[in-house]
């Protein structure tokens, strides 16, 4: 049990850290509105995206056919509706790795017996997080 709990909080750290997905799944996001291209908080590998938001008169309506390109979700062809209300827009898609690299199951390995090792002291010690951090850096995510 304490080590499926320390496997989810080390998962759950270099997910957040990444901002990319260690295994395949649906993800969901929120958005205030819509204005040109929306960045993808998850990757890599986003499919299938589905907005659905509440138009003015309070019916839920969805968009399906949004393209995605790289990390960003583009416009479908007849553009972005207009939404009023802040935080209004759901999106769903698919995202994370098929096969998660190795390098990223050894940072949530390293994670995992750093987590064990120092159980009682409640953190992860200065060594291994620059190691974790190491491994992880190249596969960040960033927004620009």
């Amino acid at each position: 049990m304490l080590i499926t709990t320390h496997l989810a909080a080390a998962r759950a750290w270099v997910e957040q850290y990444t901002g990319k997905k260690l295994t395949r799944g649906e993800v969901a996001q929120e958005i205030d509105g819509f204005c040109g291209s929306i960045f993808l908080a998850w990757g890599p590998d986003c499919a299938d995206p589905v907005i659905t938001y509440t138009d003015d008169d309070g019916a839920n309506q969805q968009i399906t056919d949004a393209r995605v390109v790289g990390d960003r979700l583009l416009p479908p062809p007849s553009g972005w509706p207009y939404v009023g209300a802040p935080r209004a827009l759901r999106l769903s898609y698919t995202a994370g790795f098929a096969e998660t690299p190795a390098d990223l199951d050894a940072a949530v390995l390293l994670l995992v017996a750093d987590f064990y090792n120092n159980r009682e002291a409640g953190a992860a010690t200065g060594a291994t997080s620059a190691a974790v951090e190491a491994l992880c850096d190249q596969h960040r995510l960033v927004q620009v």
